[in-house]
């Protein structure tokens, strides 16, 4: 599935949705390209994403077992966009702790879906859960912190960020 074929929820902010557009745009380069990373879906407070396993993500080759770093990788990213997207200013926030219960092995031929939430916002703080399934079944579950930048840096943030929307809107005219 696309970044154009992702459920954005409407009550997102227009820079929250630039922000998304920008990032999932760049697909074509970095690790979620690596590792055929997609948005299913976010809201504000929540964030889904897909991985489509392909063979160069198996950690074992005798059980065709994916690598458990791509799945964490995975929910590193979801829990991340859902605090992200949570914050009132569009911007980053950059993992402190996140913990990875891996429940069963992850097979190398069905997609994966992740999904995070923010649980509890504190001034400095999110905690986020999160799971990964394939089939409807669990393989992983997660909790992790991440920091609430400041007004400031966010404002920053976000500059920087509408001006790169700006570059590339321009760009394709």
């Amino acid at each position: 599935m696309s970044y154009q074929e992702s459920q954005l929820e409407s009550n997102l902010p227009e820079t929250h949705q630039k922000f998304l557009r920008l990032m999932m745009g760049r697909r074509s380069e970095g690790h979620f390209s690596a590792l055929n990373i997609d948005m299913v879906g976010c809201g504000v407070g929540w964030a889904e994403m897909s991985l489509a396993p392909t063979s160069q993500l198996i950690g074992d080759p005798m059980s065709g077992a994916l690598h458990s770093g791509p799945i964490t990788t995975l929910l590193d990213s979801a829990l991340g966009i859902a605090a992200s997207v949570s914050l009132n200013r569009m911007g980053f926030a950059p993992t402190i702790d996140l913990r990875v219960d891996h429940l069963r092995m992850a097979n190398s031929s069905d997609l994966l879906v992740a999904r995070g939430e923010i649980v509890h916002l504190t001034r400095n703080i999110l905690f986020a859960k999160g799971v990964v399934t394939q089939n409807d079944v669990q393989i992983a579950v997660a909790v992790g912190n991440f920091v609430r930048l400041s007004d400031d840096v966010l404002a920053l943030a976000e500059a920087h960020i509408m001006s790169q929307l700006d570059a590339i809107d321009k760009a394709r005219q």
